[in-house]
């Protein structure tokens, strides 16, 4: 009862144990406790500090256990001084943090021309997170590849913080993650968190834009080593802020898990593009009809004719046919 009060449990057990008889000598201690004397030493010690033993009135060479109530009353009080000092401590760190973030912002926005090189891969990490746990708005974010699953692992306390703090979260894919297991499962999860998901054939470029006033790209897109750019500068933003509305407007939602049909096994998009390409339209109609890329309807024709074991197209149509696909 006593340990969520900050009691051990060797202490707690002396401490009841002195509560039913107050004139127990260490070696009965022990033996009624399982405990070693060093352990009851300790034990005595403790309770001491806690102020849950006093010198004992008639043998001042013994300690006393006070009473049950008067215990509970001083381990509460102790509990409560030591919650009000973390929390002074809390606060404390709390508006340093705000005080160091405000002097960082003042030093890049008093930066010539609003622009700032970081190379180290660890400052750039910090950088972003900073950027992202201010976030108060929006934050858009191109990814043109394929991201490993260490990459994504360190991405989701970011995205997740987002998102529960209700920051519009939209991220355009390279439309590769629809056939990359991993990335595609990620996605979905933050899209089932309330993140908007996007993917696009041609992804020209990196991008991090947060709320609209401070955006992050790479250097040097083909080198790594030359580290990324972060810019406040308007005209800048704002013209990254184009390229990525653009980019938006013309990707495809990425769906969550998609529903398939009982009978047939088809998604509805499935079935769609089997009945657009038997009706003699091309790849690139189909795509156009769709509003998918025409590398995405490839890749589903594919899967299909996989599933159907077709080895061709005609073939393909011919056995969806027989099965009742069309």
């Amino acid at each position: 009862m006593l340990q969520g009060l900050g009691l051990d449990a060797a202490s707690e057990q002396v401490y009841r144990a002195l509560l039913a008889e107050p004139a127990l000598e260490y070696a009965a201690l022990a033996e009624s406790s399982g405990l070693t004397q060093a352990q009851i030493g300790a034990a005595l010690d403790r309770l001491a500090d806690l102020a849950l033993l006093r010198k004992s009135r008639q043998n001042p060479d013994r300690w006393h256990p006070v009473s049950l109530e008067r215990g509970v009353a001083a381990l509460l009080r102790r509990q409560e001084a030591e919650l009000a000092a973390r929390r002074e401590a809390l606060l404390a760190g709390q508006a340093a943090a705000v005080a160091f973030n405000e002097s960082v912002t003042r030093r890049r926005s008093q930066m010539p021309g609003g622009v700032e090189q970081i190379t180290a891969l660890d400052d750039i990490q910090t950088l972003m997170e900073s950027l992202l746990y201010a976030a108060d708005n929006e934050v858009c974010s191109i990814v043109p590849n394929v991201m490993p699953a260490e990459a994504l692992q360190a991405s989701r306390p970011l995205d997740e913080d987002l998102t529960a703090r209700g920051v519009r979260l939209r991220i355009v894919c390279h439309e590769a993650i629809r056939s990359n297991a991993t990335a595609l499962a990620y996605e979905r999860a933050m899209l089932a968190l309330g993140a908007q998901v996007r993917t696009a054939a041609a992804v020209p470029i990196r991008l991090l834009i947060v709320d609209r006033t401070s955006a992050v790209v790479p250097f040097d897109p083909e080198s790594r080593e030359t580290g990324a750019i972060l810019t406040t500068v308007p005209g800048m933003v704002r013209a990254l802020c184009e390229l990525f509305d653009r980019l938006w407007d013309g990707a495809a939602p990425l769906e969550p898990t998609p529903p398939s049909d009982a009978a047939t096994g088809l998604t509805d998009s499935e079935a769609e593009l089997l009945k657009l390409l038997s009706g003699g339209l091309t790849d690139e109609a189909a795509a156009k009809r769709l509003g998918v890329s025409v590398r995405t309807v490839k890749r589903r024709m594919e899967d299909l004719m996989r599933r159907l074991e077709a080895g061709s197209r005609f073939e393909a149509g011919a056995r969806a046919a027989k099965r009742g696909w069309l």
